[in-house]
């Protein structure tokens, strides 16, 4: 989405579009009517630096869409992988907007229905405004097929609602992984783990090899049911894993690890404990960070 880390401007700044007729009612036909033609029009021009959604949406479309974009580059799950005001992810040179219809005109809210075509696509695509700030503003864009078959509509705003929840809960049940964890099997490498839950999600704060060698740039993501963590950099060696909490409260799954000092690579499954580690030839039980010698 095009808006993406940008902020909403000010009401002092925002654009001032409507220069037709300025004598119509801002509740008439007439004038909305007009001001859609305005909007589509930055559209149509591809104006650059333009932040159309901050422009041209309701401050409660923006601050939904704010919510989930955060979430998105946090998480890296996709909630919009397209652009609402053109029904696609590219730009035909052939794209056009045909204002079909508007109706349920109130002090507050006016429902506008649209068909834009874009690289021989026809949408159907009903645009809820609110009228704040002086103007009509797009609160929502709901979109439907033309296609017989699929006579279902798509509310952004509930669309983007639902994503934001559906990761709230991600998160909170993956607040079970915060704390230390630790190698279980002798055959496996001595990994070390410690992860903690931050306000942007799960991050990995130390990956190590036991005595050898560190993780510096862990990416860490958990998906409601796996545990991903990678680090690729050249200088840190590698390692991916994929881990679940087993029966028995275990972190259990696949691994690739290789690092600078030791050629062999290691490339099966592994088994993490909490607050557990084996330490030379017995276990032990305390808490990892004290495991540096």
């Amino acid at each position: 989405n095009k808006t993406k880390g940008n902020e909403a401007v000010a009401d002092s700044t925002a654009i001032k579009t409507d220069t037709i007729a300025k004598d119509l009612d801002k509740h008439s036909e007439a004038y909305i009517r007009q001001r859609i033609d305005t909007i589509y029009s930055y559209v149509d021009q591809c104006i650059a630096g333009l932040d159309l959604d901050s422009a041209f949406c309701s401050q409660r479309y923006f601050a939904c869409l704010q919510n989930a974009q955060q979430l998105s580059e946090e998480t890296g799950f996709v909630c919009l992988d397209y652009d609402h005001w053109i029904m696609g992810q590219d730009r035909s040179p052939e794209w056009t907007y045909d204002t079909k219809k508007i109706d349920n005109i109130t002090d507050s809210t006016a429902v506008v229905e649209m068909d834009i075509r874009n690289f021989g696509n026809h949408n159907v695509v009903t645009l809820e405004l609110r009228f704040e700030r002086g103007d009509w503003f797009v609160d929502d864009f709901v979109s439907s097929s033309d296609d017989e078959a699929d006579s279902q509509s798509y509310s952004e705003v509930k669309k983007m609602e639902k994503f934001v929840n559906d990761l709230m809960e991600v998160r909170e049940k993956g607040k079970v992984f915060a704390g230390y964890w630790g190698w279980v099997y002798e055959d496996t490498p001595e990994l070390l783990l410690r992860l903690v839950m931050t306000d942007k999600g799960l991050e990995c704060t130390e990956c190590t090899i036991y005595r050898l060698h560190s993780y510096h740039n862990v990416k860490t993501s958990f998906d409601g049911d796996y545990l991903y963590l990678e680090d690729f950099m050249e200088e840190d060696g590698k390692i991916r894993l994929k881990l679940k909490i087993d029966d028995i409260g275990d972190l259990s799954g696949e691994a690739y690890i290789e690092h600078r000092y030791i050629k062999d690579i290691f490339e099966g499954t592994i088994t993490l404990r909490k607050d557990f580690f084996y330490y030379r030839d017995m276990p032990q039980r305390k808490p990892l960070s004290d495991y540096a010698e």
